[in-house]
């Protein structure tokens, strides 16, 4: 593990302890120094020697001034001792690393272990493969520098400027001042999107590992302060890219960077606005990008309306009024030009502005020079003089994403003698901007955004597809195989499609051949098929989700009312047969009734034949009674009946005839009493022999109508 790896993850201990208020942030940072300062043990401390060590190693930009500085807190933590007054030695002996790093160490070990099975995931053409140990090491670089320097090497400058005794301390310190190459510098940003995605679980590391990258901030260039602020009065005027990122016409990556950064400035009492000149710039830069047919776009805004990020018609409403689009969001416009305010002028006249216009070399567009020109001249007469160390009580201060810009006006300024070494430059970078408003609005609970937003931003830069690539793809094409070509111009039009090439190519254009380019072709028509078939296949997927639930649903509908059924059914019969049993007890009693009806009948015809008998032995003993005579009289006329009604084969009337009628009625009468409707006494009981019996055979049961 290198020595940039080992101090990282020191640092990155040394921040997980630092809370809001307390602690000072720069002496995370030392731990960077420990190796330089081990090689030089029991030497006179040489601020110039340690400068030129953090930059061989670190690539970080520091002078003398700065490793100065650093004296009183060496001394503090016991790493330099005075001998005499501005001597000092260096007392530090390399140790173990502390036990505490083995707590990350732990999480970087799982972190590597998804590094490793990554890059098949990203490219067939290309054979990327990295040791786990190279892995680590292009891992922690990245995300430590965020590659903020380009291709820019410090160690042949070092070696230049080093003395022969130097050399022999500075030869002992490894070499860490070559840039991370195009295809590391790739495959960790494609690494960290995804993981930031898929497992964010590991997001606050990252943020925390990258917050180290904008640490590292502090001690180029100048020290800054870096205890927060609460209540500051300064205006941040943006550069048109800014500005568009904040409205989001770059992506949803880009918007929460700057959003993040601004959004937190505010909170302190920043006020943030645009030159209009800057109005001009960004309806012109828009308008020219949009009257392009689709195949010859490029740059940010486009890359999100391929994307999806952004619609083309809101891109097509900031191009008509950017003034009203980013009044919207609370960034207004500070009326001023050059010609104004002749009090003024004396802090950067007219002569100064067209020397400076005359050292713009970056770009072709004239207009865009003469914009940064006139940015650095109006913030240097905004500010009236008034420039210190301390960004925030410098008044005005112009933030742009352009490097070079802002080394050139500061390197102006200070040739000028308009500012001097440790105070700051009218022109930031918005990772300088990042790396203010992290310090000074707190490292509390909203810490890790700051840092979190810039990492994401600055990954989807490096994922961009450059358009070398295009152009190196497109020209391969037109020499084998130039029928293709329109499918290429088409396909480039689609975000999968120029994602697939960025990713087959690691965005590096040299490893594009006249033999691969219709390989690449072939990828990128493919990851357009892939998509939609993935989208189709997820579609498949849902509806078959669908169908199922509502098949299961159904189901449960079908045993519900299947469960209902049948518990209707046995209410049904429990009502049948408790009605059955009342039936069949009114039966029993009517039954019971005629009976005794029928044996009292019998009984008394009984007792009259009786009689009878004794009257005709006793020889008409009774014959002078009256009443006896009537009862003879019926029974004649009964026994006449009977004689004619047998004579003639008609019905005869009797005593079974009277008892089945009348056992009609009662039982009629008893279950209307019991409130037995729905029972059709006609239908099911039939009356016989002057009793009641249920129709059919005898014990079986009846319906109920």
């Amino acid at each position: 593990m290198s020595n940039v790896t080992r101090r990282a993850l020191r640092v990155y201990m040394a921040l997980s302890e630092l809370k809001a208020q307390s602690g000072d942030v720069l002496d995370a940072l030392i731990p960077f120094f420990e190796p330089i300062l081990a090689v030089m043990h029991g030497k006179v401390f040489d601020p110039e020697l340690l400068a030129k060590g953090a930059q061989k190693l670190y690539r970080w930009r520091i002078n003398r001034d700065i490793a100065e500085a650093f004296i009183p807190r060496l001394v503090k933590m016991g790493y330099l001792q005075r001998k005499a007054s501005g001597v000092y030695v260096v007392d530090f002996q390399q140790t173990a690393d502390a036990g505490k790093v083995d707590d990350i160490s732990n999480i970087l070990e799982k972190i590597i272990d998804e590094f490793e099975k990554f890059p098949p995931r990203v490219t067939d053409l290309l054979n990327y493969h990295r040791s786990r140990e190279e892995l680590t090491e292009i891992l922690i670089r990245f995300l430590l520098s965020l590659d903020a320097y380009g291709e820019a090497a410090f160690a042949a400058q070092v070696d230049r400027m080093a003395s022969d005794e130097e050399r022999q301390v500075l030869d002992q310190l490894e070499e860490g001042g070559k840039p991370l190459p195009n295809d590391d510098r790739y495959m960790s940003a494609r690494f960290v999107k995804q993981m930031c995605t898929k497992k964010p679980e590991y997001v606050p590391h990252f943020a925390r590992l990258a917050s180290i990258a904008l640490l590292t901030e502090v001690v180029e260039d100048f020290v800054k302060p870096t205890q927060p602020a609460t209540s500051v009065n300064l205006t941040v005027v943006l550069d048109g890219p800014v500005a568009l990122d904040y409205l989001g016409c770059s992506g949803k990556q880009m918007q929460d960077d700057v959003r993040s950064i601004v959004d937190s400035l505010r909170g302190i009492g920043c006020t943030i606005v645009v030159y209009p000149m800057t109005i001009g710039e960004i309806q012109n830069n828009l308008t020219t990008m949009l009257s392009r047919p689709h195949n010859k776009r490029f740059g940010a805004t486009h890359a999100a309306m391929v994307s999806g990020e952004v619609m083309e018609s809101y891109v097509q409403a900031v191009a008509k009024d950017p003034e009203l689009a980013l009044d919207n969001v609370k960034i207004p416009v500070r009326a001023i030009e050059l010609d104004q305010f002749p009090n003024q002028q004396k802090w950067f006249d007219q002569e100064r502005h067209e020397d400076f216009l005359s050292q713009v070399v970056w770009g072709s567009d004239v207009a865009a020079k003469e914009h940064d020109a006139a940015a650095l001249a109006l913030t240097m007469r905004l500010r009236e003089g008034r420039h210190s160390s301390d960004l925030f009580r410098c008044r005005y201060v112009f933030v742009t994403r352009n490097a070079t810009f802002e080394r050139t006006s500061r390197r102006y300024c200070l040739q000028s003698q308009l500012i001097n070494q440790v105070q700051t430059g009218p022109v930031v970078h918005l990772r300088e901007l990042a790396t203010l408003a992290w310090l000074r609005t707190g490292l509390g609970a909203a810490g890790q955004e700051i840092p979190k937003a810039h990492l994401l931003a600055t990954c989807d830069r490096v994922l961009r597809a450059r358009t070398e690539v295009q152009d190196a793809v497109a020209s391969k094409l037109q020499e084998v195989t130039p029928e293709k070509l329109p499918q290429f111009e088409l396909l480039i039009q689609d975000h999968r499609s120029i994602q697939r090439l960025a990713d087959e190519t690691l965005n590096d254009e040299h490893v594009v051949t006249a033999e691969n380019a219709n390989q690449l072709l072939e990828a990128m028509r493919q990851a357009t098929i892939e998509e939609e078939k993935a989208a189709m296949e997820a579609e498949k997927t849902a509806v078959r989700q669908r169908a199922n639930k509502r098949h299961k649903a159904d189901q449960t509908a079908l045993r519900d009312a299947e469960a209902r059924a049948d518990a209707a059914t046995s209410a049904l019969a429990e009502v049948a047969a408790k009605e059955q049993a009342r039936v069949d007890r009114a039966i029993t009693r009517i039954n019971r009734q005629l009976t005794i009806i029928d044996r009292t009948i019998l009984a008394i015809m009984l007792i009259m034949g009786c009689i009878g008998i004794y009257d005709f032995i006793t020889g008409g003993g009774l014959k002078q009674y009256m009443a006896w005579k009537a009862v003879l009289g019926v029974a004649g006329l009964f026994g006449l009946y009977h004689l004619i009604a047998h004579i003639r084969g008609d019905h005869v009337l009797g005593t079974s005839n009277f008892l089945n009628w009348l056992g009609k009625r009662l039982l009629r009468r008893v279950l209307a009493h019991a409130d037995i409707e729905s029972f059709d006494t006609d239908k099911e009981v039939e009356f016989v022999g002057g009793r009641a019996h249920k129709k059919g055979s005898g014990g079986q049961s009846f319906a109920l109508h």
